[in-house]
Parts: C-alpha cells; sequence; structure tokens
C-alpha cells in the first residue's frame, strides 16, 4: 500500500473529471446521439428481423433517445449531523441509493433539493466518504416559451438550443431534438397544429393569409445536444489496436452517466460537407434523400426549372423531401440537388469501461464507423 494511504482512502485514477474536462475544452464536439434498441419483430427461435416490419423497415432495430442517465456524487461527510450537501448541479435528481466507503448502505436516506439526509441509526463520522446514487433526466421540458417565425410556414421554438462555451471548438450554439409539443396558440388564443418537427423547428399547417410573426408554445420536450469526444489521431496504443481490429474510423469518448453502444448513431453537429445527388421522385409523400442527415439543401433542379427550398418544397427529418408544389416533378423522373450534410457515425463496438473509484469516473470509449450507406424507410431518420 502506497505511503500515507489508508485502506479506504480515495484512489486518484489518471482520467478522472478533471482532465475529462480538459479533453471535451480541446477535443469535445456538439452530436445528437441516438439510442438503438432491438424491434419486437425479431422472432426469438431465428433471431432474424420480419423484412416486412413497419416500425423498423426490416432492419431489426428501432432508435430513440436515452431519456434518463445514472449519475453520482462522492462527499466526505463534514460533521455529526447526518446531512450531506451536494452540488447544485444535483438538484433536480431523483436519489437511487446512498452508501459510505465501508460498504454500509443508507436504506432510509432521502434527498432534498441539493441535501441528502441519512437518517441513519448511528450517523456516519467526519471524514467518512459516502456516495449518492441518482438519476438525472435527459429529456427536457419547458413548459411555457415562444416560437418566432422564420417564413414558409416554419417557426423556431426559442430556448432549445445549447448555450455558447468557452470550450474550443464549441463557441456556436447547436438546436436540441424535440420530442413532444403540447398546445400552440397565437396571441389571440387560435390554436394550430403542428405538422413536421425538425429539431428545434416546426411545420404550422393551415396558417392563415397572413402569419402570426410569434406563436406562443406550452409542454416541449426535447433532448438537448450532446458534448462527446471523437479522435482518430494520436490515439493510446491499444485505443488504435480495438479501433483497427473493429475496422472503425474513430474512437468515441463520452462520460460514464451514458449508455452509447452498438448500433447507436453519432452525427457530428459542428460542421457539414456538400454533397450531390440525384434523387428519383417517388409516388409517395416524401423523397429520400442519400443521406443519414441532411443540414440544408442548397440548391434543387428538375427538367423544367429549379426549385426553391420552403417554397415548392421543404426538409423533413433528418433525410426527407416533402412536396409543396403542383409542379413537382413526374414520379420516377429524377432530379438533381445539392445539399449539405452532417457526418454520421455508427457505433461497431462498445470497450469495456475500467473499474472505478469514488469520484474518479471515467469516461466511456466505444469505436465507431462513418456512414457510408443510408437508411430509408427503417426508423432511424423519422425525426
Amino acid at each position: 500500500m502506497g505511503q500515507g494511504l489508508s485502506k479506504n482512502s480515495p484512489v486518484q485514477l489518471e482520467l478522472g473529471k478533471e482532465n475529462y474536462e480538459a479533453l471535451i475544452e480541446r477535443h469535445g464536439q456538439w452530436v445528437r446521439w441516438r439510442v438503438a434498441s432491438k424491434c419486437p419483430c425479431i422472432k426469438a427461435n431465428t433471431r432474424q428481423p420480419d423484412i416486412h416490419c413497419k416500425k423498423c423497415g426490416g432492419l431489426g432495430i428501432l432508435y430513440g433517445y436515452q431519456k434518463q442517465a445514472t449519475v453520482s456524487q462522492t462527499v466526505m461527510v463534514c460533521d455529526s449531523s447526518g446531512i450531506i450537501e451536494l452540488d447544485a448541479a444535483f438538484i433536480d435528481c431523483q436519489l437511487t441509493r446512498c452508501y459510505d466507503n465501508a460498504g454500509h448502505i443508507y436504506e432510509n436516506a432521502k434527498k432534498t433539493g441539493p441535501f441528502v439526509m441519512l437518517n441513519a441509526e448511528k450517523q456516519p463520522v467526519k471524514g467518512v466518504y459516502v456516495t449518492v446514487i441518482m438519476t438525472a433526466a435527459v429529456l427536457k421540458t419547458v413548459e411555457h416559451t415562444h416560437a418566432e417565425s422564420i417564413g414558409n410556414g416554419y417557426y423556431r421554438v426559442a430556448g432549445l438550443r445549447s448555450s455558447r462555451t468557452k470550450t474550443e471548438g464549441l463557441y456556436h450554439t447547436v438546436p436540441g431534438d424535440i420530442e413532444h409539443i403540447g398546445t400552440v396558440r397565437d396571441t389571440e388564443g387560435n390554436t394550430y397544429e403542428v405538422g413536421e418537427i425538425r429539431q428545434d423547428c416546426i411545420f404550422i399547417k393551415d396558417l392563415p393569409q397572413v402569419p402570426p410573426k410569434t406563436l406562443l408554445i406550452e409542454q416541449v420536450q426535447y433532448i438537448p445536444p450532446f458534448t462527446f469526444v471523437i479522435l482518430n489521431q494520436n490515439l493510446s496504443k491499444s485505443d488504435a489496436q480495438v479501433m483497427q481490429d473493429n475496422n472503425g474510423d474513430a474512437i468515441l469518448t463520452f462520460p460514464y452517466t451514458f449508455d452509447v453502444s452498438a448500433d447507436d448513431v453519432i452525427t457530428v453537429l459542428s460542421g457539414t460537407y456538400t454533397q450531390k445527388s440525384v434523387v428519383p421522385k417517388k409516388d409517395a409523400e416524401y423523397d429520400v434523400i442519400p443521406a443519414y442527415f441532411v443540414d440544408e439543401i442548397v440548391k434543387c433542379s428538375g427538367t423544367e426549372r429549379d426549385y426553391t427550398q420552403g417554397v415548392d418544397f421543404i426538409l423533413c427529418g433528418t433525410n426527407y423531401l416533402k412536396w409543396l408544389c403542383d409542379d413537382q416533378p413526374e414520379d420516377g423522373e429524377g432530379y438533381a440537388i445539392t445539399y449539405k450534410v452532417y457526418p454520421t457515425y455508427k457505433v461497431v463496438k462498445a470497450i469495456p469501461q475500467i473499474r472505478t473509484s469514488e469520484n474518479q469516473r471515467m469516461p466511456k470509449k466505444a469505436v465507431i464507423k462513418l456512414y457510408d450507406t443510408y437508411g430509408e424507410a427503417r426508423g432511424l431518420n423519422r425525426k
């Protein structure tokens, strides 16, 4: 045992909270994270999906979000009151369990705001370390907000974008993804029906001839963007080897509170690249653009004329084009589009987590691969 360390002394691991925050500051990126889960259509005997399944499109995987996360904090007892105080970041978290570094579980512990009352017959003495395990909501709720018109029936809901930080590379803001939206009305009390939802923007159906500039919104639930690290250079030997063994393109590093695993999808929101494609017009409400996440359609040209975004068509979900005009291309006819794409990765392998100690929780890692194909009606790009 090291000199000066007792049996129950906290162990300072090499990559703890401070080092991970430094890693985020240097290499962190805003990302959109979609969680993969198995579709119920998978047969138990063959473990194969139903190729006719309408939920997953035959892929066998459904995509959603992690709506809760497990968080913890270890606090040293400062007096004999039986009350410990947590950081302000954990005020709204729900208490799951509480134990000390001797393994004693405080079954009657209660949490009120940042304070945890241990309620033990024998209160821990000064110097004992107590770990509090909690559940934090990833899905955020805004009770009342407003939306401003950005033209052509689209409104941007306020308060759903990431705040600017001092972290290098994260000076810009990015939107969260709306999961649910309640009542939408104008200042005169008229209610409106929401059509398409795209990140923090909503498309309003059946607007009056003079559309309102501002709408009042109640009960918006959304998933904020995440800050993860994606690296493919200057890796440790072990990370470089596991990336090579799994034919990956990069290593994803993320906080221990999240459960990123195989088949999850990570979209980088810090920059785009431009692609050009010829898309066939389908006999359907939507046409599918061959990319996983389209940021913007720069140009759309048919055989007769050029089409304007917001007037002749709108961009829906992550890669759907919905026509608004009557003189759209004929079914089966191809039209050319130039568009900007967010880089999107798929998780191919989660790297096993190293054992942790007290408050020095190690970030997790996974091998990811850049998408070179795209999903059509397979549930991934519905939102």
